[in-house]
């Protein structure tokens, strides 16, 4: 939330990093399927909000950190690391490759 606000605490890094995003989020498929409309409800304006979170952060990281590469997972869930593990495996292991 630093890096939305303008904060400069962690805009200076001066190696290679990498940030996976989840955006938009996968909340389930317990929200997917209840036959409850006010959740399903609920769930879409959380998701909505979320959503817009997320592309600030992603945004604010992009601009903010020059060094960084920017990850976005669509449809994975907040532990991203288990909903999309081949993903993450790939993309960290293309990063690591880059630094040698």
């Amino acid at each position: 939330m630093k890096l939305i606000a303008g904060g400069q605490k962690y805009t200076n890094i001066p190696v290679s990093s990498v940030f996976i995003f989840a955006n938009p989020h996968d909340l389930g498929t317990w929200v997917d399927s209840s036959e409850d409309a006010s959740v399903r409800s609920l769930a879409k304006a959380y998701n909505d909000a979320l959503v817009s979170l997320t592309e600030k952060q992603e945004k604010a990281v992009e601009q903010r950190l020059p060094t960084a590469q920017v990850i976005t997972l669509h449809s994975a869930n907040h532990y991203v690391f288990l909903s999309n593990e081949t993903d993450v495996l790939r993309y960290l292991s293309a990063f690591l490759r880059r630094l040698n």
